[in-house]
């Protein structure tokens, strides 16, 4: 299993480095559509149950951000990320938009039980508490653009997320797959 789980991800970063490398002699390199320069989107995890809300922000050039809001495992995750298009590629029907991104995540994850108060009167209150830990991201991903809604964008991400140690030792790692969907403002 775990021979498995190193290979996945040597598969993912062989490709995010053939996609990098190859992209700017492969593909055309035509601008993006006006339209397309501030987003709002969601992403929805490949294997577990969550979904993140993302604002994402292209610029004049091939650089984007990318900022988000999510919970899983029932900690809070702030990702926050740098994209760099690998090339634009524009057909009669749709836009192609390959790029690389990574970053850091803030997450609020669940550490503890503890209760506070006046014992003598009763006056208590018990809650989980929580620590601040700092993630990394790593990913790959293409955002699909139909000339009829262009407005509207659907993509796929490929990545390794990964979360240090929380609550009695857990961390989150994996290497996966991450749907999006994304409306542009502007």
């Amino acid at each position: 299993m775990k021979h498995r789980k190193y290979l996945l991800k040597t598969c993912v970063l062989l490709f995010l480095f053939v996609c990098a490398s190859a992209a700017p002699s492969v593909f055309a390199q035509d601008g993006p559509p006006e339209s397309q320069k501030i987003g709002v989107g969601i992403r929805a995890d490949g294997f577990v149950a969550a979904v993140d809300f993302n604002v994402r922000f292209w610029t004049e050039s091939k650089f984007g951000f990318e900022a988000g809001y999510g919970q899983r495992y029932g900690w809070k995750e702030v990702p926050i990320s740098a994209l760099y298009t690998l090339a634009h590629i524009n057909t009669d029907s749709v836009y192609i938009r390959p790029y690389v991104g990574g970053g850091i995540s803030i997450n609020s994850i669940p550490s503890g039980y503890s209760c506070s108060g006046d014992w003598e009167t009763g006056d208590i209150s018990c809650g989980i508490s929580s620590a601040t830990k700092i993630g990394g991201q790593g990913f790959g991903g293409v955002e699909f653009t139909f000339t009829a809604v262009p407005r509207l964008s659907l993509g796929v991400d490929v990545g390794h997320w990964r979360v240090p140690s929380g609550y009695k030792g857990l961390s989150f790692s994996e290497t996966g797959i991450k749907f999006n969907v994304h409306y542009y403002l502007k």
